[in-house]
């Protein structure tokens, strides 16, 4: 079995899973959208009891939201985690606060009568490696 582990922006929170992700997701209910800043959220979603925070548990602020209670870092904003009492036992992490994630791939779309509608499209957008402002400067 793998180990991930992963942290806020700011390093303020880390922590490590200790088993097996169950599923990885993208959510594109507006809830997520508007609390997440972006177009859609992915999760990778296992048992709460395998996560183990190991480093700066007091940091981490909480927000209730309907069933759901959303759990981010105090110190620099980045959301950690979900749970919701429709799914007792488990926990949705963000992907993007994990180390190593290259080998993590989305298994199914969620809320996709939310969904954008470009986000079909999004793989004939061109790609740069890196910012056009790097480029220029």
């Amino acid at each position: 079995m793998k180990r991930y582990s992963g942290s806020c922006g700011c390093g303020s929170i880390e922590f490590t899973l200790n088993s097996e992700i169950k599923n990885i997701v993208n959510c594109h209910c507006q809830m997520c959208r508007d609390h997440n800043g972006s177009s859609f959220s992915t999760y990778a979603a296992l048992p709460y009891r395998d996560l183990e925070i190991t480093k700066g548990n007091e940091l981490i602020g909480e927000y209730k939201l309907g069933s759901g209670i959303k759990r981010f870092c105090k110190n620099c904003g980045t959301p950690l985690l979900n749970t919701n009492e429709k799914y007792p036992g488990a926990c949705m992490i963000y992907l993007g606060t994990l180390n190593s994630i290259s080998d993590l791939i989305p298994r199914i779309n969620i809320w996709c009568d939310n969904k954008l509608s470009w986000i079909d499209e999004i793989v004939k957008i061109p790609c740069l490696p890196e910012s056009i402002e790097s480029k220029s400067a």
